[in-house]
């Protein structure tokens, strides 16, 4: 058993677990990690989701705000901030640019933690395709990457080819398009 961690406060067993080896590092095909499957269409083909963001997570959004028109956008990256206020332009002190973020109803609950509110944010880095014009993203999109035409409230984005740069793999199939 490995020994205690000392700290300024004195003595505390602080365990860091180690990877097994059956387990391997990949994070391929984990769940968290890759799309997740949300149910089927008409045709019995699955839907495939957002990567991240699951509609249960989005359920006091009232409206989407564009800081600038998404048609000119492949594809833009969604995630959570955390927000004192539920509507409003919110301050973003994250990495890149925000391009867009999600109102929240008037009864919305903070969360418990922190009293604060969890609301979407849509933003681009200065390597994203879109910003620069060579990218490492020609082909492919980062993992929070989501087309904004698919982007509604309380509905996750999702990643279509056009937010890919190309044919999507195989076993995505395209999610229903947003009228």
């Amino acid at each position: 058993m490995p020994n205690p961690v000392q700290h300024n406060s004195g003595s505390q067993s602080l365990f860091i677990p180690q990877p097994r080896p059956e387990q391997g590092l990949s994070c391929t095909d984990k769940a968290g990690t890759e799309a997740v499957t949300l149910g089927q269409d008409r045709g019995q083909r699955p839907l495939v989701g957002p990567s991240r963001l699951q509609s249960h997570q989005l359920t006091d959004e009232i409206d989407i705000v564009w800081l600038i028109p998404v048609d000119e956008l492949d594809y833009v990256r969604e995630g959570f901030d955390i927000t004192k206020r539920r509507t409003g332009r919110p301050a973003y002190h994250g990495h890149g640019r925000l391009v867009g973020y999600a109102n929240l109803r008037p009864d919305a609950v903070p969360t418990r933690d922190s009293g604060r509110y969890n609301r979407r944010t849509f933003w681009l880095l200065s390597h994203d395709r879109g910003e620069a014009p060579d990218t490492e993203y020609r082909t492919h999109a980062p993992l929070e990457a989501v087309d904004p035409r698919t982007v509604g409230p309380g509905q996750p984005g999702y990643l279509t080819e056009r937010a890919w740069g190309k044919p999507l793999p195989p076993r995505h199939e395209q999610p229903p398009q947003k009228n």
